[in-house]
């Protein structure tokens, strides 16, 4: 007999999931048994890449495409989900874009433009399929954060605020729905290696973040997406506003 697969049935919604730790959460779910909606916003080419890798795995998979930075496409995405496979089970709030440069420097639009994508997307995302989880009694969403968030980087100001943020809002929502049967959870990503942060990572900067880990190593996308298939999984039963770290030692809270 095959083992049991940790989220069978279960549709799962894995935003900005054209590339990066996205597409391995969405390709990692897909292997546990669920159901799996793949969204980018732009990359439509990295979507179906992923879609593939999904159904390869053995899942029922679509993606579908929306701007979570508005929040009336970010309600439109979740109704298109729940009418294609009937509910959303589990969302993982991926999409993101990354933010180097002095504080000094920032130009206010680029400020709002990190934050609206770091962390009031996962606020429309969240409002929009909340109710439907509150409906049925049941669900789990995960938050990927980052490091940043938790210990400050200089010239990353927009970036980490936004993932603090993004944390805090994971453990507020935590606390007013844990009640209701819905668990929130966090991921904190230490430097990971990705087509994303290549260029980062060998560069002098790369240097001095290798140096702060205790492992001696990046991590990998797909590693982290164990770390959030955990948090889906009913063997998180008990985790509740937590922030997981898959950082290679690089902070110990």
């Amino acid at each position: 007999m095959g083992r049991a697969l940790a989220l069978a049935g279960q549709v799962v919604l894995v935003t900005g999931s054209s590339r990066g730790i996205g597409a391995e959460v969405a390709v990692k779910v897909a292997g546990e048994g669920a159901r799996v909606a793949v969204h980018y916003h732009s990359s439509a080419d990295g979507a179906q890449r992923t879609l593939e890798r999904a159904r390869n795995a053995g899942a029922e998979a679509e993606s579908f495409a929306a701007d979570i930075r508005d929040g009336r496409q970010s309600q439109q995405l979740i109704e298109r989900v729940i009418d294609r496979f009937g509910c959303v089970d589990a969302l993982v709030n991926n999409a993101g874009r990354t933010q180097v440069g002095p504080f000094l420097e920032i130009e206010p639009a680029e400020w709002d433009e990190v934050i609206r994508m770091d962390l009031t997307a996962a606020f429309y995302t969240c409002r929009a399929v909340l109710p439907s989880m509150l409906e049925r009694g049941s669900g789990t969403i995960v938050n990927v954060a980052s490091r940043l968030g938790q210990i400050g980087v200089a010239d990353t100001a927009a970036y980490s605020a936004a993932k603090a943020g993004l944390i805090g809002l994971t453990r507020a929502l935590a606390r007013e729905f844990g009640p209701h049967g819905i668990r929130v959870n966090a991921v904190a990503p230490g430097p990971t290696v990705t087509d994303m942060t290549t260029d980062l990572l060998e560069s002098e900067e790369g240097s001095r973040r290798l140096a702060d880990t205790a492992l001696g190593r990046f991590g990998r996308a797909d590693e982290v997406a164990n770390a959030v298939v955990f948090l889906l999984s009913d063997a998180s039963a008990l985790f509740l506003g937590q922030t997981l770290n898959p950082n290679a030692g690089g902070y110990m809270p």
